[in-house]
C-alpha cells in the first residue's frame, strides 16, 4: 500500500515526539535516582556520602576564605530503650521528628544529614562555634519539645545529646579532625547526664 509522504512525515514526528518523551521520562528518573543516592531514605536528609563530600567543600571553602566553619553531631538520647521498648515503628518516628527539629533550626546553606543509627550531623557554614551553640540549642529545646505519641496515650519524650567543633581552620586541618573533635565533646555531653551541648 503506498502512503503519502505527509502521513509518512506524520509518523516519523510521532516517533521522534514519543522517544523525546521517553528520554525526558528516563532522565527525569535517572536524576530521582542520582538524588535518592544521596538522601537517607527514611529522612530525606543528607546520607553519609552527601555529608562527606559537603563536609570536604566547605573546609575547602574555609580555608580559601578565612571564614569560619563549624561542625555540630547530634546523637538521640536512649535511643535503643525507644527501639527496644516500643517497637521499631516509634523509633522511626522519633528519626523523623528528630529530622524535623534540625531541619527547622538551620539555614538553606547549611548542611543536615544522618549520618548513623541515630546520630545526625549538621555543617555550618561562615558559622562561629557561638553562633554554631545557639544552632544547637535551638536543637536541644526543638527535642525537648517533640514527642511520639503512643497508642494507649501516653508519649514517648525525646532528647539529645550534642557536640561541637570549629573555628577558622588551619592549614591542614582534615575533616576527620574535625569530626573527631566534635564526637569527642559529644561523649563528654552524654557522660555529663545526655539532653545537653558540650564544646571541642
Amino acid at each position: 500500500m503506498h502512503q503519502s509522504p505527509g502521513l509518512l512525515a506524520y509518523m516519523l514526528l510521532g516517533t521522534m515526539a514519543a522517544f523525546a518523551a521517553f528520554g525526558w521520562m528516563l532522565g527525569r528518573e535517572e536524576e530521582r535516582l542520582s538524588k535518592l543516592a544521596l538522601l537517607d531514605e527514611l529522612t530525606g536528609l543528607a546520607n553519609n556520602r552527601l555529608f562527606g563530600q559537603r563536609l570536604e567543600e566547605c573546609i575547602t571553602s574555609s580555608r580559601r576564605s578565612g571564614k569560619p566553619l563549624s561542625l555540630v553531631l547530634v546523637d538521640m538520647d536512649r535511643f535503643k530503650s525507644i527501639n527496644d521498648n516500643f517497637g521499631h515503628q516509634v523509633g522511626d518516628m522519633a528519626l523523623k521528628a528528630a529530622a524535623g527539629v534540625l531541619r527547622s533550626s538551620i539555614r538553606a546553606s547549611d548542611v543536615a544529614a544522618r549520618v548513623g543509627g541515630e546520630e545526625f550531623a549538621l555543617i555550618l557554614p561562615d558559622t562561629g562555634t557561638r553562633e554554631a551553640a545557639k544552632v544547637a540549642g535551638r536543637v536541644l529545646d526543638g527535642l525537648r519539645g517533640s514527642s511520639i505519641p503512643l497508642v494507649d496515650g501516653t508519649h514517648v519524650n525525646l532528647s539529645a545529646s550534642i557536640g561541637l567543633s570549629g573555628g577558622v581552620l588551619a592549614e591542614g586541618e582534615s575533616s576527620f579532625a574535625l569530626f573527631a573533635e566534635a564526637d569527642k565533646a559529644l561523649y563528654k555531653a552524654k557522660e555529663a547526664g545526655r539532653d545537653r551541648l558540650m564544646t571541642a
